[in-house]
């Protein structure tokens, strides 16, 4: 489905959305090789239509969601405002960001809830917990310590030299980012599809009757 959704159904009143948009990504680590505090704001998300479902399984009952996602690749512009140091060098800008996340494979863990809207229920995710690999990362941060084109290229090509270090000591912001994204994208398309129509015991019939929410 993820192709035909990013370009929008409007039969059922889904927007496209890719890219998909953010407001802001908080970013918080305090102790160990890297600290760093801040955030990225507007961000603009491209690659979530190339996603592939690789596992999904659902408990009704207990309200939980438990699948899995693949992202060839996750293209992420934004604006950033961080301090901190990474590894052993200082950290310190505010600007604009590109950052290219390879071969995201997500293990998602969600909690659910069954609200109705004009009398027909909807799934809604209302927390995620995002475990992940990563095969690679490529960043650029502009307007590091104050335009120092020097010391920013210095920066830039270390946090890409040494990408997979940095991946794992971030894995929590990261697997919080990547939570906001499959959040905000999921719940777009849940919401726009009731219950009704695909969610079905296994002697049901599917909903004829599709209506716009």
């Amino acid at each position: 489905m993820f192709p035909q959704l990013a370009k929008g159904i409007p039969q059922a009143n889904i927007s496209p959305f890719e890219p998909l948009y953010l407001d802001s990504v908080s970013v918080s680590k305090g102790s160990g090789p890297i600290t760093l505090a801040g955030s990225f704001i507007n961000l603009t998300v491209v690659g979530p239509s190339n996603a592939t479902p690789t596992f999904t399984s659902m408990d009704i009952p207990n309200r939980k969601m438990h699948s899995g996602i693949f992202f060839p690749l996750l293209d992420i512009k934004a604006r950033y405002n961080l301090k901190g140091n990474i590894l052993v060098l200082p950290l310190v800008g505010h600007g604009t960001s590109d950052l290219k996340l390879i071969k995201v494979d997500t293990n998602v863990l969600s909690d659910l809830s069954f609200p109705k809207v004009e009398g027909r229920e909807i799934l809604q995710i209302d927390h995620m917990n995002v475990n992940f690999k990563v095969g690679g990362m490529r960043v650029n941060l502009r307007n590091l310590f104050n335009g120092n084109e020097v010391l920013g290229q210095t920066l830039n090509s270390f946090l890409n030299q040494n990408s997979n270090e940095i991946i794992t000591d971030l894995s929590e912001s990261i697997g919080q980012s990547l939570g906001d994204i499959l959040k905000e994208l999921m719940n777009e398309v849940f919401s726009k599809i009731p219950t009704d129509l695909w969610l079905l015991e296994d002697d049901e019939e599917p909903s004829s009757q599709i209506q716009e929410i």
